[in-house]
């Protein structure tokens, strides 16, 4: 107080330039300068990086979307090669199921969607099944078991949504092949859908909160997208392979026998799947061909061997043979033609055209009638052993487990017993009936 009163002036002066600094307008200038660039140039790395995440998104989405595209692509090209023109629901679909005829409309077959059983019979494949001499798919299976199958599907194909069926199921005896047919048709290799993802996404967070929500909601709706692209694309490859090994071949191996009056048929390599056994070598391609089963190789002619064949007709002009070259007609063809078909080949001579209709007609004959190879055994027994060679086949193609021991009921055990050990001598009946 004193020193104020004595010089107050400069104690004026003093708090005047503490309450009030100097203003540098420069100053400040230069840091709002500083603080826009910094402000500019976050918001620039900020829409950078979200424009990165963003693209990241895209680039993705349109990957999973290519690798659609390509199975789609994939499936039509096989559709191209080996399907038919004009499926339709109603059509009436035969089988040679294990020797006995089934029938069934082709909406009935194709219920059970994505399942091999459906791709079986959808149409995709159509020209590459397997096909006996009446032009009927071949299944190398359990007839009764397939039919029980089939029964099913009739049901299911007539009950309400809310009310299926319950499952098709058969005696203790019956239930361990008809659970393997069941797996073999309804199940897949990649059977259910990714439960968990494939990988491990990183969680977006370096944004607004808004921002983050749907960055990481898209990340998981296209990681999702690519678990069930990348299921897709499984399940058609287990399909193109199912079919290959399963239901493909020729004419010529399906082995029709009659079994002490029924009727069973198989593939040749079923009956040779061990190869120690007396049926491996029963039906060995060479011996088999001797035994007169020539004829069911007619279908498969090339247009040479169908010319070859006119050649040797009695009193045929070698000139006709001729046509046949020239329009490419196969054995198959030539099975099917007829008057008109003959006549748009170019032969014209009536006499020539009934001579050739008489011959091919004699050929149906032919073809038609399958060599049949008489089993004079039990056809409980040898049906059981068919059965377990079927999976035993299945199993050398991966389309199945290692197969347990037929199951036998116990009062016929002696004589089943006894015909596995004719058709599987010495140690080689341990693989039928056990140590």
């Amino acid at each position: 107080i004193f020193k104020a009163q004595i010089n107050p002036s400069k104690t004026k002066r003093d708090d005047f330039d503490t309450l009030i600094p100097p203003y540098d307008a420069g100053a400040k200038m230069d840091e709002l300068e500083r603080t826009t660039k910094r402000l500019k140039s976050t918001v620039d790395d900020h829409h950078t990086s979200l424009s990165a995440e963003i693209q990241k998104l895209e680039d993705e989405e349109k990957r999973i979307r290519d690798k659609l595209h390509n199975l789609e692509e994939k499936k039509q090209h096989y559709a191209n090669e080996y399907g038919i023109p004009n499926v339709k629901d109603d059509d009436v679909i035969e089988i040679n199921a294990g020797g006995k005829i089934i029938a069934a409309r082709r909406c009935t077959l194709c219920q059970l969607k994505g399942t091999r059983l459906e791709a079986l019979f959808c149409g995709r494949w159509e020209q590459k099944l397997q096909r006996d001499n009446n032009g009927r798919i071949f299944l190398d299976i359990n007839s009764d078991l397939f039919q029980v199958i089939v029964d099913w599907l009739n049901l299911l194909s007539i009950s309400p949504e809310d009310d299926p069926p319950q499952p098709p199921s058969v005696d203790e005896e019956h239930k361990y092949t008809l659970n393997h047919l069941k797996a073999l048709f309804t199940g897949r290799r990649h059977s259910s859908f990714p439960g968990s993802p494939a990988k491990i996404l990183p969680v977006v967070d370096r944004f607004g909160d808004d921002v983050n929500k749907a960055i990481n909601e898209r990340w998981t709706s296209l990681q999702e997208l690519e678990a069930g692209a990348t299921f897709l694309d499984n399940n058609f490859e287990d399909e193109e392979q199912f079919i290959t090994s399963f239901a493909t071949g020729c004419t010529s191996d399906i082995i029709t026998l009659n079994v002490s009056g029924t009727i069973m048929a198989t593939k040749r390599a079923t009956l040779q799947v061990v190869d120690e056994s007396m049926l491996a070598q029963q039906f060995d391609d060479t011996k088999w061909t001797e035994q007169g089963c020539d004829n069911v190789r007619v279908k498969e002619w090339t247009p040479d061997e169908v010319s070859n064949w006119t050649k040797s007709v009695k009193g045929m002009q070698e000139d006709v043979s001729n046509l046949f070259i020239e329009n490419s007609i196969n054995g198959t063809e030539l099975l099917a033609l007829d008057r008109d078909g003959l006549k748009d080949i170019g032969v014209k001579r009536v006499g020539t055209i009934c001579l050739l209709l008489e011959e091919i007609g004699a050929m149906k004959e032919k073809v038609n009638k399958e060599a049949v190879k008489l089993i004079e055994h039990s056809p409980y027994c040898f049906g059981k052993i068919l059965d377990f060679l079927r999976l035993k086949h299945l199993n050398s193609l991966e389309l199945t487990g290692v197969p347990a021991l037929p199951s036998v009921c116990e009062h016929k055990r002696g004589m089943f017993e006894t015909v596995v050990r004719y058709y599987f001598p010495g140690d080689c009946s341990t693989l039928v009936l056990g140590s």
